[in-house]
């Protein structure tokens, strides 16, 4: 498969290099591409999905059995009581298979899980001979919270066993074997279709605490970075000068003589000019630390696709690269990891940074797909 990647120039002159491969897009169409593509990107990695898609699978587990009370009213050899069965029964199992849900789609064990499921099955089994001959529809319900709740040889064996008793339950109380077959079909693609529902708002709830993990790992590394370079340049410097300061004050008050003793006053401006050159330095730095570190974009560029399930290799010359990224080659660099997050069957990724006559070109490497990003060394 090849991947859909698209070159994103950065915004400043100068003309970014293009492996052949890419797609001849004009710039206005690019962006509007990629505009577009960071807009959904960003709609399903908001917290607004993540906590939204638990009510939607518990709101959708529900509508299953609801809709199934409702109709047992009306089904071929069921009367009021049979009606009356069912919507008791559904009253009192709907709730645990609800709580179910809810853990599940959070990504949790629901406490005492078994205990409960094991409440929902009597209730769910031992209202079959009176609920209709529908009834063993609800199995879905049952097979459901077997998966969340159970063990997986045991969920497994619960699922095949339900799925195989609908259809012979559905017989022995009256269904016509024309349509015998009816309820377990329900129970089979009604479980499924529930399950991927509390699996994928499982799976977005994962993705979000992955995504919060990697920020403060990010957030954890960058803050050790900066302490590291403070105590290897400008610890040293203040260390001297206080140092420095502690031994000038010692001669001024052991000095004997009332004026100040020889050559102190030449170490006093000396030390003035250090302290001003210390503040320099450090003023600098904090700009530095301002503005984003291209190490540091691409070591996250390459955690976040290896975290997608894209195996990622970072590849950095030994003479280092600069410390910044300008706006457009760094927009241009998390516009080609989102397509690259979004795309669909991407074996492996490479991004390897180069120098060539006074910059710096970042390949990001797709399976058989190369992009090239200028960015000013």
């Amino acid at each position: 498969m090849t991947l859909p990647l698209t070159l994103v120039r950065p915004r400043r002159p100068g003309r970014a290099a293009v492996r052949p491969g890419g797609l001849p897009w004009s710039a206005g169409e690019r962006r509007r591409v990629v505009g577009r593509v960071a807009d959904r990107a960003e709609f399903w990695r908001s917290g607004r999905v993540v906590r939204l898609a638990p009510v939607v699978a518990v709101v959708c587990s529900a509508l299953l059995p609801l809709l199934q009370v409702t109709l047992s009213f009306g089904y071929e050899g069921n009367d009021s009581r049979t009606g009356l069965w069912s919507l008791a029964a559904t009253a009192a199992y709907l709730p645990l298979h609800l709580r179910h849900v809810w853990y599940a789609a959070h990504a949790r064990r629901p406490p005492a899980g078994r205990w409960t499921f094991a409440v929902m099955a009597v209730v769910v089994l031992g209202v079959t001979p009176l609920a209709g001959n529908m009834w063993p529809r609800a199995y879905a319900g049952l097979v459901v919270s077997a998966v969340l709740v159970l063990p997986a040889p045991w969920s497994y064996l619960a699922c095949v066993v339900l799925v195989a008793a609908a259809a012979p339950v559905a017989l022995l109380l009256g269904l016509p074997w024309q349509v015998a077959s009816w309820p377990a079909f329900s129970v089979l693609c009604g479980g499924g279709a529930l399950l991927l529902l509390v699996w994928l708002a499982a799976a977005l709830t994962r993705l979000q605490a992955a995504r919060e993990a990697l920020a403060q790992q990010a957030v954890a590394q960058e803050r050790r970075r900066i302490d590291d370079d403070l105590r290897r340049t400008l610890g040293g410097a203040l260390e001297s000068i206080a140092a420095r300061g502690e031994r000038a004050a010692a001669a001024l008050t052991t000095g004997n003589t009332p004026g100040p003793a020889p050559g102190l006053a030449a170490e006093l401006a000396q030390l003035a000019d250090d302290s001003r050159r210390t503040l320099a330095e450090a003023r600098r730095r904090v700009r530095g630390y301002r503005q984003p570190s291209l190490r540091a974009e691409l070591e996250t560029a390459a955690t976040l696709l290896s975290a997608a399930g894209v195996p990622t290799r970072l590849e950095l010359p030994r003479q280092g690269v600069p410390e910044t990224i300008p706006p457009g080659p760094r927009a241009a660099l998390r516009a080609t990891v989102t397509r690259l997050l979004r795309a669909d069957g991407v074996r492996a990724c490479t991004i390897a940074a180069t120098l060539a006559g006074g910059r710096v070109l970042l390949e990001v490497r797709a399976d058989d797909v190369t992009e090239t990003i200028e960015v000013a060394a």
